[in-house]
């Protein structure tokens, strides 16, 4: 929180040797700033790099909810012309900039220097609610709830049942998005089977958070018949997640509003003890997440 008790991620160096101190210094903050005498207009690529500072610093993978959050941060400060924190977010860019001229391994030394700092920072404006946000979203990615390796966390669980959400929408025609129990359902459900999953079905649980975040970037790229190949594949796929038509139906007769995603997944996991706690379920899911890595094999991340 700076002076004006605006939220800030710009961060402060933290106690390191003299010669990486300087470097530092240099690369995140420069000697002297130059002043931000005028605001610029915020653009997509202003939000994209504030956005893959934050997943950088927090040594997190979005979900596309949480990247939502700040870009309605963003848009919202410029709109209501919240200047200090407009300089806070154009500061922090500025620092994405220089991070991305270094390579990998550096930047790497980098955030493990700040990483502690800049929690603190975050736990020391417990008023503050994109503080409060961004320390949440940090707990959710490193709080395990199952053990294995990878561990399962939080962060993991969500994201794959957003991709999951998604691709039901596609081939229903009707997106949506999972309520907070159906999340916590869906959690429930992968880490009572965690200890049964192969390891490399872990793995790819592990990645699910860039997966979803590629599928959502790489989806509007997708020429007509990509996207047809795409729903038919992930309707078949499907079937052991949503129930079946004839229950949809049935469900729609009578002049009933037809049964929306959310409701389908609902369905499903009151039919099922705990969602997709089967093994099987289990494995046709990561079949969609395998079949699909075919079209969607880029990366979420374009300012790195």
């Amino acid at each position: 929180m700076d002076g004006c008790g605006t939220w800030s991620m710009v961060m402060v160096l933290p106690n390191v040797s003299c010669c990486l101190r300087l470097q530092l210094r240099r690369v995140l903050l420069g000697q002297n700033p130059p002043p931000l005498r005028a605001l610029p207009p915020l653009t997509e690529e202003t939000v994209g790099r504030f956005t893959e500072f934050f997943e950088w610093a927090y040594y997190v993978q979005l979900t596309v909810e949480q990247r939502q959050v700040l870009r309605k941060y963003a848009v919202d400060t410029w709109s209501q012309k919240k200047k200090s924190d407009m300089g806070d977010v154009i500061q922090v860019v500025r620092q994405q900039i220089e991070l991305a001229k270094l390579d990998a391994q550096k930047r790497a030394l980098v955030r493990v220097q700040v990483e502690p700092e800049l929690l603190a920072q975050m736990r020391n404006q417990p008023n503050e609610p994109m503080a409060k946000w961004a320390l949440a979203v940090y707990e959710a990615s490193h709080r395990i709830i199952a053990p294995g390796s990878p561990p399962l966390t939080r962060q993991s669980t969500d994201a794959f049942l957003d991709a999951l959400f998604f691709m039901a929408g596609e081939v229903s025609g009707q997106q949506s998005v999972p309520d907070q129990k159906l999340k916590d359902d869906w959690a429930t459900g992968l880490a009572t089977n965690y200890p049964r999953m192969s390891v490399e079905l872990k793995k790819q649980i592990a990645g699910m958070p860039l997966f979803a975040a590629v599928m959502q970037v790489s989806w509007p790229t997708l020429s007509a018949a990509e996207k047809a190949q795409c729903r038919t594949q992930w309707a078949e796929q499907l079937k052991t997640v949503l129930p079946a038509p004839a229950a949809v139906a049935a469900k729609g007769s009578g002049g009933a509003a037809k049964a929306t995603v959310a409701e389908m997944m609902a369905e499903q996991n009151r039919r099922h003890a705990a969602y997709m706690s089967m093994s099987n379920a289990m494995m046709d899911t990561y079949k969609i997440k395998f079949n699909t890595q075919a079209n969607f094999s880029g990366s979420a991340y374009r300012y790195w």
